[in-house]
């Protein structure tokens, strides 16, 4: 079974690390952030990684080239709340399944 990492602003991080997830990353800018991503995208072991919102941003052109099927990324709200995005969950079948679906 694979791991759970990951890539937030700190308070979030030392939140996750608290409840055991050891591979939290606090990231304060986008260089940050993607450092962050680059380590986790090359750990063979790491399955998903979920990253803040903010982070999401960030780090999304890194994540659309990659060409690997794991590690699974994704966004979850912040700290100030979620951005709700509708079209997310489509996006994300559609990365990691291949099957387009529209949200109406």
């Amino acid at each position: 079974m694979g791991k759970i990492a990951l890539i937030s602003d700190r308070a979030t991080s030392t939140y996750f690390k608290v409840t055991g997830v050891s591979n939290s990353y606090s990231a304060k800018d986008r260089d940050e952030a993607e450092k962050a991503f680059r380590k986790l995208n090359s750990d063979e072991t790491i399955s998903l990684v979920m990253v803040t919102e903010l982070v999401f941003e960030w780090i999304r052109p890194l994540v659309e080239r990659s060409k690997k099927e794991f590690p699974l990324v994704v966004a979850i709200p912040g700290k100030r709340g979620s951005k709700a995005e509708g079209d997310a969950l489509a996006q994300l079948i559609k990365r990691t399944v291949g099957i387009d679906i529209k949200v109406k």
